[in-house]
Parts: structure tokens; sequence; C-alpha cells
């Protein structure tokens, strides 16, 4: 049963990752859910806690740019290994264990702000915000089923 818990766990805060991680990378400021109307009533956040959750926020976005720009510089430096006419292999597997270290703390530094949003939140509202995530989710695969069922039916 504590394997369960444990895999169920590990799903939700993959699945709330996932709704919070891309967009804090990209840097869209679009999804703070803790600054939409309908979360904060929703949840019933706090002044304080929305302003935990934006020095949260704001703190790991400033390390995330700092990652990311590793990332990119990795990604460059590989790319020009693999672009010589002539290759090295183990420099080119060394420089891509490199990039892939960044990308690890970049996935660390979304985690940690995950861990920390979970931290304010709470076992329950955290669980609400996972639902509200799914709900999301599904809206959107919906939507993204009619426009293609219209598109082919267009070619029709």
């Amino acid at each position: 049963m504590k394997l369960k818990q444990t895999l169920g766990m590990v799903v939700v805060l993959v699945t709330v990752l996932a709704m919070v991680g891309p967009a804090m990378a990209r840097g869209a400021s679009k999804w703070r859910w803790w600054q939409n109307g309908e979360i904060i009533t929703v949840l019933n956040l706090s002044a304080e806690e929305i302003k935990k959750l934006d020095d949260a926020y704001i703190e790991a976005r400033r390390r995330m740019l700092e990652i990311k720009g590793r990332v990119e510089a990795e990604r460059f430096k590989l790319e020009a290994l693999l672009s010589r006419p002539k290759i090295d292999g183990d420099a080119i597997r060394a420089q891509n264990r490199k990039m892939e270290r960044a990308r690890t703390d970049l996935a660390a530094e979304r985690f940690d702000f995950l861990l920390k949003s979970r931290q304010i939140l709470g076992h329950q509202r955290f669980q609400k915000l996972t639902e509200i995530q799914r709900q999301w989710r599904e809206e959107r695969r919906k939507q993204w089923e009619q426009r293609r069922e219209e598109e082919e039916r267009q070619r029709d």
C-alpha cells in the first residue's frame, strides 16, 4: 500500500511540475497560477501566501535563467564538436554529459519550486491544484481533438 501511495505522490508531483516547470523555463508569466482569481478563491490563498509564492517564483526564475544559459552554452559547444569534419567521440560524449548535467540542474530547480509551492499550500490545497491542472489538461486535449476533427472535415 505504501508503494502505491508513494507512486501516486510521484505522479502528482510530476503532473504539477509539468504544469509549472515549462512555463517557468520559457519565461511565460501567463500561468502564475497563484495569481489567477479563480484559483485564489478555490485554494483560499492569503495575501501572505501569494507573496511567498511570488518570492519563490522570482528566485527560482532567476536561477533557472542562469541554468538555462548554461544549458544553451553546453549545447552550443556540443554542436560545434559535432560539426567538425573529424569527430572525437570521447570529447563529444564528455560534452554531452556536461550538457545533460546542466539540464538535470534545470529540472531540479523546477522541482524545488514545486516543493516550495507544496510547502506553502499544504496537502489538501495541493491536491486541489493537481485536480485543477488535470481538468485544464483534459479541456485542452478536447479542444485539440475538436480542432483536428474540424480540420479533417474541411479537407474532405
